[in-house]
């Protein structure tokens, strides 16, 4: 079985306050000037992972902007191998502004309609992943500054599944 190093988020009486599922965040803090940093378009970090998968598990994520990003004509995608925008699709970095909340295919706000179809613009997809690495993908040019939240909402499915932020 996984040893799930996440917790529910809980009241002043230790009363998990979700029951959406475990939830794993990873800050973000672009640098893309700097060479292999996170924003570095074609460094180690593109297309790196921001969460790790093991086993099979249910998951969502929703990314907050908490600094502006700069860069600008750089676009970014959250994804897996083989389908890089899955969770979030590409998006101009300086169209995300702080405080606004990145989902599925939508302009970016301060609210979002949760729980409408897979498909529906705005919503929150959600997959099923069997050890398939959550990453983050630079595409068109250096993200040179900002900060994005990445939230993973997820449930395990299997006995051996779980998330974990990367340590990138």
């Amino acid at each position: 079985m996984a040893v799930i190093t996440e917790t529910f988020y809980r009241d002043g009486n230790r009363v998990p306050i979700t029951n959406a599922g475990i939830i794993t965040k990873k800050t973000v803090t672009f640098a893309g000037g700097t060479t292999n940093a996170w924003g570095d378009d074609g460094g180690t970090l593109d297309g790196a992972a921001i969460f790790t998968v093991t086993g099979l598990v249910k998951c969502q994520v929703v990314a907050v902007c908490t600094t502006l990003l700069t860069g600008d004509t750089a676009t970014i995608e959250v994804g897996i191998t083989g389908d890089t925008a899955i969770f979030l699709p590409i998006e101009t970095a300086t169209q995300i502004d702080a405080d606004q909340i990145w989902v599925n295919d939508a302009a970016n706000a301060s609210y979002i309609i949760s729980g409408a179809e897979t498909a529906a613009a705005g919503n929150v997809p959600e997959y099923l992943l069997y050890g398939n690495d959550i990453i983050l993908t630079v595409k068109t040019a250096n993200v040179t500054a900002g900060v994005i939240d990445f939230y993973c909402i997820w449930t395990p499915i299997s006995t051996d599944g779980n998330v974990v932020a990367s340590s990138n």
